[in-house]
């Protein structure tokens, strides 16, 4: 039974960390819910993005990119274009071949983020994902403000589980660019097992001995969409 619980381990930690596509900026390959930090005016003139992105498979992929806005002022307004632009939350399917790499500088075909508005800091987070398994995916945030007041969204890539894998408690360290965030844990299949309301920034210890063994998600929400999400393996 230990046998068969590990190799069940071993294939979910392998769904988890898929990723087929990677994303660029500035030539730098982004890490799954790394930010990036754009400045704006206070004119709240139109700000461009563009991103490059590439098939580290050796097989022609179909993907979708979908769009989550966190937070955004009232005069505020963002959409996004890959090939064709989308004022919605999800672009249509787009195939590309074995290994290809599409730039930064392919203002026609790379991801390009659109903002236009006033100064305040707003967060958006876009998913690169397989069109047929949407757990090989990587997310990352555009953090927009001016100066200091985009810094807090940072906060968004401090998040950490220890021990992991866990026995009985394991402590959480989080954090939020909102006051109003709650941690959360799912089990795989996508249901909820655990939720507290959280500090934009800090620790919880929690009390997994009634969890059953596997891999969990846990992640910090704000407004009902997860930031983020990592896993954690309980014994």
């Amino acid at each position: 039974m230990k046998k068969i619980f590990t190799l069940l381990v071993m294939m979910s930690v392998l769904v988890v960390n898929a990723q087929t596509i990677r994303v660029f900026y500035n030539d730098n390959a982004l890490n799954d819910c790394d930010t990036v930090f754009v400045p704006i005016d206070e004119h709240g003139d139109q700000v461009d993005t563009y991103l490059g992105y590439q098939n580290m498979s050796n097989n022609e992929i179909v993907f979708q990119v979908r769009k989550e806005v966190i937070s955004i002022p009232q005069d505020g307004d963002m959409m996004f274009c890959i090939n064709d632009c989308y004022t919605g939350n999800l672009s249509q399917p787009h195939t590309m071949a074995a290994g290809q790499i599409v730039g930064a500088d392919d203002h026609v075909n790379a991801f390009h983020a659109i903002y236009s508005g006033s100064s305040e800091t707003a967060l958006v987070k876009y998913t690169f994902f397989l069109t047929n398994d949407e757990n090989d995916k990587i997310s990352f945030f555009i953090a927009y403000g001016t100066g200091s007041s985009i810094k807090p969204a940072d906060m968004t890539k401090i998040l950490n589980a220890y021990p992991n894998p866990a026995v009985r408690m394991v402590n959480i360290e989080y954090a939020a660019p909102a006051s109003n965030a709650s941690l959360v844990i799912k089990n795989l299949t996508g249901r909820e097992v655990y939720r507290t309301a959280v500090s934009q920034t800090g620790k919880k210890q929690v009390d997994i001995s009634q969890f059953n063994p596997g891999v969990y998600l846990y992640g910090v929400e704000v407004g009902g969409k997860m930031l983020c999400t990592k896993k954690l393996l309980v014994k």
